[in-house]
């Protein structure tokens, strides 16, 4: 691959950044609305939280996707990854995840959907192929609207982080930081 086609993934640090409409449009059109905030709430976090972090991607100098994280002691955790319709194919799934991973620098938390169906099986696969490794504890994603559905998900990790040890607080982080569940 040549220095041009490499994809970059770059952080949004300021809410009105003209690049966050086009990945609304992406977040919006990539996620059922029981799997996804309001994007205002997006925005807010870009503005008011330092451990959120909106990473644009840009392939050939043209916007391709995102991925949302958060800076947690000894990891980051991947909320939200999404290639844009117009920029699929090529790879360019696996070389924007590569690129987010040496940008990071830390260890990676990931939800991912129960191996189900043949598609959920498929995005585990794509992440195993990165490194990834899925965890087998039983991991619950609150919901991210009023009067929402807990989703029974699993915990992929890449990196040195050691679930068997550290599951429960991981679990803690994520529900009291990411999904704003009290009483933790």
């Amino acid at each position: 691959m040549d220095l041009k086609s490499t994809v970059i993934c770059k952080p949004v640090k300021d809410f009105t950044d003209p690049v966050l409409d086009l990945i609304e449009k992406t977040y919006t059109e990539s996620f059922p609305e029981e799997e996804r905030r309001d994007f205002s709430l997006v925005r807010g976090l870009v503005k008011d939280e330092p451990r959120f972090v909106v990473y644009a991607l840009s392939r050939d100098g043209r916007y391709a996707g995102f991925i949302t994280g958060w800076l947690f002691d000894g990891y980051t955790y991947a909320e939200h990854f999404a290639i844009d319709p117009s920029a699929r194919n090529g790879g360019i799934g696996a070389e924007a995840m590569k690129q987010f991973l040496a940008f990071c620098g830390t260890p990676v938390v990931l939800e991912v959907e129960m191996p189900a169906d043949e598609m959920s099986r498929r995005r585990i696969g794509f992440y195993e192929r990165l490194g990834y490794t899925l965890d087998h504890h039983v991991y619950h994603q609150p919901p991210y609207r009023d009067g929402g559905e807990w989703l029974e998900m699993r915990l992929m990790t890449y990196g040195n982080i050691d679930l068997e040890h550290s599951f429960e607080q991981v679990k803690n982080c994520l529900h009291k930081y990411v999904y704003g569940v009290k009483g933790l």
